[in-house]
């Protein structure tokens, strides 16, 4: 479908595949509860299509109504959670971390302060889940080791290359993989009960602060 004002076109995304991070960060952001009608239909148009409120103003009311009702249908379907565990952006094959449970402690903490802001962060989140993959044999391949650095230039590249749909499955995917976690503890409660104590707060809080940011 697309928007039609002053004879440029204007493509309004069906799925949500077709909606980058950038864009739905934007609309996270920004959007008002509070506002009226009329301003959340334009605040959705533009965040979605990226095109400015002031243009959008432009448009006639019959088109408008037809192009909300269709991002109406989009939000409407929430993002699939299916981990997507490759794609490929300018040439350059990338690879969700293939164990979780073995993240370092570098790792780990960057994910923690990135989680604090939820979608504020998640291109950031992505970074560090997804990185080049440097070596593959069968079925199985092994991703570039973490580096702050190359981390913070990928997670500025993902903002445009990553859709909705890839985000959404990684961020479920580590939600489980921290209730999981949660889990283990608890059987090993009995050995440790300070420990077990330090890791179960330290890790509800970042539940806490992942389902915040995926809902």
């Amino acid at each position: 479908m697309q928007l039609v004002i002053n004879k440029q076109e204007y493509y309004i995304p069906a799925k949500w595949n077709e909606v980058t991070l950038r864009q739905y960060q934007k609309f996270m952001a920004t959007h008002n509860k509070d506002a009226s009608a009329s301003e959340q239909e334009l605040h959705l148009i533009s965040c979605f299509t990226g095109v400015s409120p002031a243009i959008i103003g432009k448009a006639k009311k019959s088109q408008i109504t037809k192009v909300v009702n269709r991002l109406a249908l989009l939000i409407e379907e929430k993002p699939s959670e299916e981990l997507i565990m490759e794609f490929e952006i300018n040439g350059t094959e990338y690879g969700f971390h293939p164990n979780l449970q073995e993240l370092k402690l570098k790792e780990f903490v960057d994910l923690d302060n990135a989680l604090s802001d939820g979608w504020k962060n998640m291109h950031k989140i992505m970074s560090i889940l997804y990185r080049p993959i440097v070596s593959r044999k069968g079925s199985k391949y092994e991703i570039e080791e973490y580096d702050y650095t190359s981390a913070k230039s990928r997670a500025i590249q993902f903002l445009d290359g990553l859709s909705v749909e890839i985000v959404n499955g990684g961020a479920a995917f580590f939600l489980l993989i921290v209730r999981e976690y949660i889990q283990i503890m608890q059987v090993y409660s009995k050995l440790d009960r300070t420990k077990k104590r330090q890791h179960i707060r330290q890790t509800k809080k970042l539940l806490r602060k992942t389902m915040g940011g995926t809902q």
